[in-house]
């Protein structure tokens, strides 16, 4: 039986308090590798520029980035959907106007405007590189393809924004206050699964995907076996067919064991 399973990064493969893979995670995943009827795909709410920072991106022949607005296999580009120019344009003047904090992430790099201490915090958690953005972004977002932002929205904002930008999606943070991840509404993780699956010509594959926030209830929605990660959020835990222990207590590792899809030794 041919089978692939989906790993969110944050919190689900990298433990963000410590900035880490787990032991046992990197054990799990070389023993998957030496599988050849098992595939690995990464699907992250992170952009492509922030997963290949990580040692362990070259594990993954296929990425899910950008909470499924752009899909990867081994370099090339198979799916984008970049955000409506206009619309960027639209919001981030409010941003500007405001002063409200914020990033932006391209195809292959991240900018934000680093003198801020929500960027710098944002930067620090993830453990990401961000380059400094223009001081006049807003004459330069033509020459751009913006897959994703990230911004510090006051509660008392979100709703209006949300109200106001339709054809986005505005999805919290579970580890950064009043932080979000701003992408295309009819883009997710399941929208991207769904498009991978249907363009696989092996059609006897079991589906397995592993997360823990928010951005990963429409991915469990796509699959035959949906694992929440014991630190996950309770909404996750309700849609899941297991849920295995905390990412620090080798949650991976023994969900994948009591799954039969890699074994002792």
């Amino acid at each position: 039986m041919n089978k692939t399973i989906f790993f969110d990064v944050d919190n689900t493969l990298v433990c963000r308090s410590e900035n880490k893979i787990c032991d046992s995670t990197w054990d799990a995943i070389n023993k998957l590798n030496k599988d050849n009827k098992t595939e690995l795909v990464i699907a992250t709410g992170r952009s492509l520029a922030m997963v290949k920072q990580e040692d362990f991106h070259h594990m993954f022949k296929t990425i899910i980035s950008a909470n499924g607005s752009l899909i990867t296999r081994q370099d090339e580009i198979i799916y984008k959907q970049p955000m409506d120019r206009r619309l960027i344009e639209q919001l981030i003047r409010y941003f500007e106007e405001k002063n409200i904090p914020y990033c932006i992430h391209l195809l292959t790099e991240s900018k934000g405007k680093l003198g801020q201490d929500w960027v710098h915090h944002f930067s620090k958690k993830y453990n990401m590189r961000i380059k400094p953005l223009e001081e006049n972004i807003l004459d330069c977002l033509d020459e751009y393809e913006i897959f994703q932002l990230n911004a510090h929205i006051k509660n008392e904002e979100i709703d209006q924004l949300k109200q106001s930008y339709p054809l986005f999606s505005f999805v919290k943070l579970i580890d950064i206050e009043e932080g979000y991840d701003i992408f295309n509404k009819n883009c997710s993780k399941g929208s991207a699964i769904k498009f991978l699956k249907e363009k696989n010509i092996t059609k006897d594959i079991t589906y397995y995907a592993f997360g823990d926030g928010f951005n990963d209830l429409e991915m469990f929605d796509e699959v035959d076996y949906a694992i929440a990660m014991g630190n996950g959020c309770d909404q996750l835990k309700k849609r899941a067919t297991y849920i295995t222990d905390s990412i620090n207590q080798n949650g991976i590792y023994n969900a994948l064991k009591k799954l039969n899809l890699i074994k002792e030794g």
